[in-house]
This record gives structure tokens, C-alpha cells and sequence, in this order.
């Protein structure tokens, strides 16, 4: 290489570059960077392919020295920005994104990442006008564009976001993903007719996304109280991808909705294995394998830990801690623990075969005998219920002992915690996504045939758990989506610091018919307020139910309630554990 010139070396590696070559194209950076060690562009260059490699901090170093040698060169600052986001640097990559485009505002690509890094700061309209931007410049950008509808639909304005998506279809005719965003925006603007129009359109026409539209269409027309055309078309993209999970957990939400629980759980089960198997890469796009917390990543190393410890699967899960363990020390020390975030940009490639995956599933089976305690005083829990507010009561000693210690154990050993977007820090495990085990599904069964007199023919509609962490705050004030909401814990009573709380807070008061559940089910701090105002003007009277183990609280779903302060011991086996099953609909929106 010693007799070409600086020039054409450059050139070289920079045609290798564009042809995808990137090892040729690293070598020849590498060329020019040892005949002149501050050659920006070379150093611009190499660092962006280890961006594309995914060597964050690499990327990180070379790009911004490349800057400081160039401070001017609006392409470096850029890329410097598009750098800086991906670690997470967000004030950085803002402040590198602003110089850029005040040097080269035409620049299309970093208006786009400008976009990305006002969103993630939480700043919408930021966001929005700098997509719009994007969009102005390049017409074409579809990232753009579908960024853009996304933050129209979050900020209210889906019928604007399907204006903006059938642009973009105009302008690509064939460009599935845009057609598939129009119709779930259509849908979102309270147009069923023709998102239902463009999901059977779009499964028609389209072999790689029939199984997705019709995903779509299933959920839409269950939303239009149409299950049995929900159940159908839910079946139809199960046989176009019989490994998608959304399309079994669809079908599995059909069965679900005409009451057949028993055959929901099993297609919820597959669609389970499907999405959260170890070692897979088919989804970890999503959110959930993305993004993480530090009280989500000390909650999985305090359960793998108690696993290992009690030689449960421990070949197999040990070498799963330290790989967790490095996640929670390349976290920002900045971070509060319970706010969602990005997972650390360096481990971040490498933590998708692994993190947020089912990696123990503790076997549950039905029993054979009863799970409700048949000593219950079933006469007079009915009548408490209908004498207590519209409908309240707790019952201790719901569950049988063996029943209990078996939910117990399947809460503490199943490595299905996957939700931890909740500020307060809480874990939450699904009915959709392994919480629905046998046991789990013959209780939810059997709860309202020992009590018809609560229950009448409501069937079960959503289970779920939640888990605490002993240092952090429960869910603020809301009402659920149902008819009947029953919450009971299943904590023994020792790990409760302060015996006359650490259960439920309720007010004797329904959300009203006419919010919708944006309004009563929400715990955006405005919203909150609200609520509080509304109680109080209400004269609403507030009842706490302490924390017991094995103790059920039983309501009319209407009323809000929030989770009384948490004062338990520290020690995994402490956590707060509580599960909560939601029976029939909320009657102003039956």
C-alpha cells in the first residue's frame, strides 16, 4: 500500500464501505489512519462501521474525536449524534444534533434522529415537528414516517397519523409495513370499517404479513364484540404462521372471550414458548428484549440466584447471573431504579438470545380436590358483598394450604416476570405469557362456583400477578376494566413490616360511566389528580384492608383502589406477591 496515494486509499475503503464489504472497508480506514493518525474522515469512518457492528463505545470514541477535528463538519456531528443516542447520551446526542443541522439543515437523516432523541426524552412535539422535518426533506423516508404516526396516535391524533400513513402509501404502493401501520391507525381513529377493509386487503395480498393482518383483524373485530368472527380469523393466522405468537396468543384471546379459559391457556402457552424460548432472535426487536430497569435486572438476579441456590436447573442458570449481573453494572448510576431504559448500549446485541426469556417454568398441575377452602361461610360473604359499598369484601383463608404453597412456589421459581414498565418498579406476570397454569386456571374456574351469589355468570376475563420490591411504591389509583375484581396475596405474613398495611386502599365510590379507561385505568399524574378531586368531592370514605396471606379482597371492579405502602423485609422470598383475576366487563362499557 506504500506507493498509492492517501487519497485513493481512502476512496477505496470507502467504495468497499458502500458495497457492504465492511472488513475491506476497515482495513483501508485503517491504511489511512497509519500514514496520517488525524485523518478525520478515516476516523469518522471507522467509527461508524463499528456502529454498524454494534461497538457502541468504539463507535463513540472514534466518531467524536473525528469531531473535535473537524468541530464544523455538520456529516461528522451527525453521525456523532446518532452515536450518542444509541449509548443512551441523549442530552449529548441533542446538543451534537443541534450543531449539525444549524450547520447543514437539510440534512434528512439527522432531523430523523433528532426526532428519536426528543421521543425518547418524552418531549412529543419535539419530536413530532422534527419528523415532519424528515419528511419535508425526503418525502420517501419511511422510518419517518412511521415514527411520526406513532407520536400522532400517542398525542390523540390518529385520524391526522392515517393521513400521513396513506401519503406514505401513495408515494410506495407496495410498502406492506406502511399499509399495515394505515390500518391500525384507521383503527385507533375509531375507523373499523376500513381497518378492517385494509387488514383483509393487506392478507390477500401479502404472503409475509397475512398471519399479522389477520392478527389485527382478530383483535379488531373482538374489540367490535364480534368473537365468533374474531375466533375464525384468529384460527386462519394461526395456519398462515403457526410460529407466530401473536397469532396464537389472538387465538388464544378469541377462546378466551366466548369463556373457553381451558383451550385459551393452551394457545396462550404456545404463544409463550414462541416468543420467550432462550437462544431465539426472531423478536427481540420488540420493546420488552430492548429496554430493561435496574429494579427489573436485581428482581431476575435475586430469582436466579434463589433458583440456583436450591439446585433448580443450576447447570443451566448459573452462567445466566453473571451475564445479568454485568447489565445492572452498565446501567447509569443516574437512573432511578424503577425508570425503564434502554438496555446498556454495549450489552446490549449480546443480551437478546437471553434477557427477559423464559428460562424456568415451574410444572403446576390441577388438583384433584377442591382449591377453594370448602369450610367457607359462603351466606355470609355474600351478604357483606352486597351490603359493603356497590359490592366489597375480603375472606381469609381463601385457598387450600397445598393450593397456596403450589401458587406460592410457581410465583417464586417461574422466570416469567417479563413487564417492569411501571415507574414504581413493580414486576408483572400475564395470563398471555405464562401466568396460566393448571392450578392458576382450575382457581379462576372454580372461584365464582363457590360463590354464585358474587359471580353470577361472569366468567374469568384477565389474570395476572404482580411483585414488589420491598423498597418501592405499588400501583397509584385506578379501576379495572370488569365486573368483579378479586386481589388476594399470597406473601406469608412474617415479611410484612407493618401488619395494618401492605393490602389495598379502596373508596367507596364507582369511576364514572361515562370516562372512558384511558381516564379510570391510568396513572399519568394529571389523571391522578383528577381522580383524588373527584373522590373528594364525592365525600368518598376510604377502607384499608391489610396485607394477610392467603387473604382475598372481593369488589365491584368499578371502584378505585390503589396498593397500601409496602413496608416488607428485604430477601427475595419477601417480595409482596399479589394476584389479581377480573371477572365479566365493566357494565358501562359491556
Amino acid at each position: 500500500m506504500a506507493g498509492i496515494p492517501e487519497n485513493d486509499l481512502l476512496s477505496r475503503a470507502v467504495a468497499a464501505h458502500q458495497a457492504g464489504d465492511l472488513a475491506a472497508a476497515a482495513a483501508g480506514y485503517r491504511d489511512v489512519l497509519a500514514r496520517d493518525a488525524g485523518h478525520a474522515d478515516a476516523m469518522h469512518y471507522l467509527g461508524m462501521i463499528a456502529y454498524q457492528q454494534g461497538r457502541i463505545g468504539e463507535a463513540r470514541k472514534r466518531v467524536g474525536k473525528a469531531a473535535e477535528t473537524q468541530p464544523r463538519n455538520p456529516a461528522i456531528l451527525a453521525n456523532l449524534g446518532l452515536v450518542l443516542f444509541a449509548a443512551d447520551r441523549l442530552e449529548e446526542a441533542a446538543e451534537s444534533l443541534s450543531a449539525a443541522l444549524a450547520l447543514g439543515p437539510r440534512q434528512a437523516e439527522a432531523w430523523h434522529t433528532f426526532g428519536l432523541v426528543r421521543q425518547r426524552q418524552g418531549q412529543a412535539r419535539a419530536a413530532i415537528n422534527c419528523q415532519r422535518q424528515t419528511l419535508a426533506l425526503a418525502p420517501g423516508h419511511r422510518a419517518a414516517r412511521l415514527s411520526l404516526a406513532a407520536l400522532l396516535i400517542g398525542d390523540g391524533t390518529a385520524a391526522l397519523a392515517a393521513e400521513i400513513l396513506r401519503e406514505g402509501c401513495e408515494l410506495s404502493p407496495t410498502d406492506e409495513e406502511l399499509s399495515l401501520a394505515l390500518g391500525e391507525a384507521l383503527e385507533r381513529a375509531g375507523n373499523t370499517d376500513q381497518a378492517a377493509a385494509q387488514f383483509r386487503t393487506i392478507a390477500e395480498s401479502s404472503v409475509a404479513l397475512r398471519a399479522l393482518a389477520l392478527t389485527r383483524l382478530s383483535i379488531l373485530e373482538r374489540r367490535r364484540q364480534r368473537p365468533a368472527t374474531s375466533l375464525v380469523t384468529a384460527r386462519s393466522a394461526v395456519l398462515a404462521d403457526a410460529k407466530n405468537p401473536d397469532a396464537a396468543r389472538a387465538l388464544g384471546q378469541a377462546l378466551k372471550e366466548l369463556g373457553w379459559l381451558d383451550q385459551a391457556a393452551v394457545w396462550f402457552r404456545r404463544g409463550h414458548r414462541l416468543l420467550r424460548a432462550p437462544g431465539q432472535t426472531r423478536f427481540s426487536e420488540r420493546p420488552g428484549f430492548a429496554r430493561t430497569s435496574r429494579a427489573k435486572l436485581r428482581h431476575d438476579i435475586a430469582q436466579l440466584r434463589y433458583l440456583v441456590d436450591r439446585d433448580i436447573a443450576a447447570a443451566r442458570l448459573a452462567p445466566l447471573v453473571p451475564q445479568y449481573e454485568a447489565l445492572l453494572q452498565a446501567m447509569p448510576p443516574s437512573v432511578p431504579d424503577g425508570q425503564p431504559v434502554p438496555l446498556p448500549a454495549e450489552h446490549a446485541a449480546g443480551a437478546r438470545t437471553f434477557y427477559n426469556r423464559c428460562h424456568h417454568l415451574t410444572a403446576t398441575p390441577r388438583f384433584e380436590g377442591p382449591v377453594i377452602n370448602p369450610e367457607l361461610d359462603v351466606p355470609a360473604i355474600t351478604d357483606a358483598y352486597h351490603s359493603q359499598a356497590p359490592g366489597l369484601t375480603w375472606i381469609d383463608g381463601l385457598l387450600m394450604p397445598d393450593a397456596l404453597a403450589a401458587l406460592r412456589q410457581f410465583c417464586l421459581e417461574s422466570t416469567i416476570w417479563y413487564d417492569f414498565e411501571h415507574t414504581n418498579g413493580y414486576m408483572g406476570a400475564y395470563l398471555q405469557e405464562g401466568f396460566n397454569c393448571p392450578l392458576l386456571i382450575q382457581l379462576a374456574q372454580e372461584l365464582p362456583r363457590a360463590l354464585p351469589g358474587i359471580f353470577g355468570q361472569h366468567v374469568p376475563m384477565q389474570l395476572w400477578a404482580y411483585k414488589y420490591d420491598s423498597g418501592l411504591a405499588g400501583i397509584d389509583m385506578h379501576a379495572d376494566f370488569a365486573a368483579v375484581n378479586v386481589n388476594f396475596w399470597i406473601t406469608p405474613d412474617e415479611a410484612n413490616l407493618d401488619p395494618e398495611s401492605g393490602g389495598l386502599v379502596l373508596w367507596d365510590r364507582e369511576a364514572p360511566a361515562d370516562w372512558s379507561m384511558d381516564e379510570y385505568n391510568t396513572y399519568d399524574p394529571a389523571q391522578q389528580r383528577r381522580i383524588r378531586e373527584y373522590l373528594e368531592a364525592e365525600g368518598a370514605r376510604k377502607l384499608v384492608v391489610p396485607h394477610r396471606q392467603n387473604r382475598c379482597v372481593v369488589f365491584n371492579s368499578d371502584l378505585f383502589h390503589r396498593t397500601d405502602d409496602i413496608h416488607f423485609r428485604d430477601g427475595y422470598e419477601n417480595r409482596r406477591i399479589n394476584i389479581t383475576m377480573l371477572y365479566g366487563k365493566r357494565e358501562a362499557d359491556a
